[in-house]
């Protein structure tokens, strides 16, 4: 007589690790996303020298670099005047439930003035919607070993946080709950 629990176990278990890897795969997918969209908003930018994007294994760390940053350094920095690399920063960013932001100052400039520069970037965060998504000042997160070194300049570290599993739409009386696939 056939056993039916072994049946139903060979049938389960591949279905069960599908399950158990799907959050990394997505996380993995949501990642890469991200990047891509970074590097096509940020590639004028990344070309002229101004920026550079480094992948993270939960984001991606944008640096503006010191030599060419096109915002100027002073806390009155005016809109529209040129290309606004934070603008490109933004439009590549996923749902701001997904992100976490960190902005930070790793260039030789004077404390006085890395200050400015990293309060300018927060504030024109929050003013485009994105204050919820920043995190405390801090330096900015290490760079995991095999990546390429820091570069030094103005850095904005995108981190990823993904829910444990997909949320319901609540039926459509809340907003959607974000997340990674």
């Amino acid at each position: 007589m056939p056993n039916p629990t072994g049946r139903l176990t060979r049938l389960l278990t591949p279905l069960l690790l599908l399950a158990a890897c799907g959050s990394d795969h997505g996380l993995h997918r949501t990642t890469q996303l991200l990047n891509d969209r970074l590097q096509e908003q940020l590639a004028p930018d990344i070309g002229a020298g101004a920026a550079s994007l480094q992948p993270l294994p939960n984001g991606a760390r944008v640096t503006l670099l010191d030599n060419a940053s096109q915002f100027p350094n002073n806390a009155d920095t005016l809109a529209d005047e040129h290309r606004d690399v934070r603008a490109s920063v933004i439009e590549g960013l996923l749902d701001p439930g997904l992100i976490r932001i960190a902005v930070a100052d790793t260039s030789a400039l004077p404390p006085g003035q890395q200050e400015i520069r990293v309060r300018n970037v927060t504030q024109y965060f929050q003013d485009n919607g994105l204050g919820l998504t920043l995190l405390p000042e801090a330096p900015p997160p290490p760079i995991p070993p095999g990546s390429a070194a820091a570069l030094r300049g103005l850095t904005i570290t995108v981190l990823l946080e993904c829910p444990a599993r997909r949320q319901p739409d609540n039926w459509g009386y809340a907003p959607a709950i974000p997340s990674c696939h």
